[in-house]
């Protein structure tokens, strides 16, 4: 009996699998460096060699970066991986046999968040993670939202503080520039000379006065973010991902003290932090993968499939 679903992750660096049954239970995971010269061959043959070993997948889920028609299933743009135009879950049923279908990685985290995680019983939210860089996928009125252009949630380069610092992407004052794990150290950097991760960084709180700086000033712009995204969206709760999410209180509780007083007219959304962990786009992509065959088994995963997550 088919009751088995595949979740393709496509990375910069490495693509990862993972086949899950309809019980949550995962069979079996593996990961390959990216050929970015041929990331769509590599992506079948990835398939079709898992396929041999699970021929009870019933169904494929793909995630990738990206600007992504998630109901064409084509990935428009993807600079990292050379992809332009590519109807992925088309290539991808072809040569499979199988159903596919195709999230963009952002958007499936917030899916996995909300269906298994800390947005489970949330009608609305928005998921930020926080690592080298800032993105937030919107789940609004229980479904993600994905844009007219494919692009909702590029709040990393939202201008917070004009004429602030120069960002990559060529505008000034950008969120990402103060308030990305990146941009904590670099600011830290630039001010001492000292080159540590933002791990130190948060050790040296109370400590050490630039530390204190860059920490806050980091805090500061996310909070300005999160006060635009909650008077435009009015969500529910704010969960807060990647590696930055492991800072727990000392970036929760000044966070949430600064979004209290810049909303000093009304209630604050809630902030907590991500359930699902660095596997959350993997379990994102296997529920898409499931919910594309009609079936709700997903919903009943539940956090509880943390346990398989070693």
């Amino acid at each position: 009996m088919n009751n088995a679903y595949m979740g393709i992750d496509i990375g910069g660096t490495s693509i990862k699998w993972m086949i899950v049954t309809a019980e949550g239970n995962v069979l079996s995971r593996g990961q390959e460096a990216t050929c970015a010269a041929s990331v769509t061959q590599q992506v079948i043959n990835v398939a079709l060699s898992v396929l041999k070993q699970h021929p009870q997948i019933c169904s494929i889920g793909v995630i990738c970066p990206g600007i992504i028609d998630e109901k064409q299933g084509e990935v428009i743009y993807a600079a990292n991986l050379n992809l332009r135009h590519t109807r992925l879950t088309e290539l991808l049923s072809t040569a499979t046999g199988l159903p596919a279908c195709l999230g963009h990685d952002g958007r499936s985290t917030g899916f996995a968040e909300a269906v298994m995680g800390a947005g489970k019983n949330t009608n609305s939210f928005v998921m930020i993670p926080i690592g080298t860089g800032i993105s937030a996928a919107l789940y609004i009125a229980q479904s993600m939202w994905e844009g007219h252009t494919f692009s909702a949630g590029e709040i990393g380069h939202t201008p917070v503080i004009p004429n602030g610092e120069q960002c990559n992407c060529g505008q000034k004052g950008c969120l990402e520039v103060y308030a990305s794990a990146r941009g904590i150290a670099r600011r830290y950097h630039q001010k001492t000379t000292h080159d540590i991760g933002v791990r130190e960084i948060q050790n040296r709180l109370g400590q050490d006065p630039i530390a204190d700086d860059v920490w806050m000033t980091a805090v500061d712009a996310l909070a300005l973010s999160l006060t635009h995204l909650t008077l435009i969206f009015d969500p529910q709760t704010f969960i807060i991902g990647g590696g930055l999410s492991q800072a727990g209180e000392d970036l929760f509780t000044p966070l949430r003290t600064r979004l209290s007083e810049m909303l000093s007219w009304r209630e604050s959304p809630y902030i907590c932090a991500a359930r699902m962990g660095a596997m959350a786009g993997m379990w994102g992509a296997v529920a898409l993968a499931c919910k594309l065959t009609g079936s709700t088994a997903y919903k009943e995963w539940g956090h509880d499939s943390d346990r398989n997550m070693c």
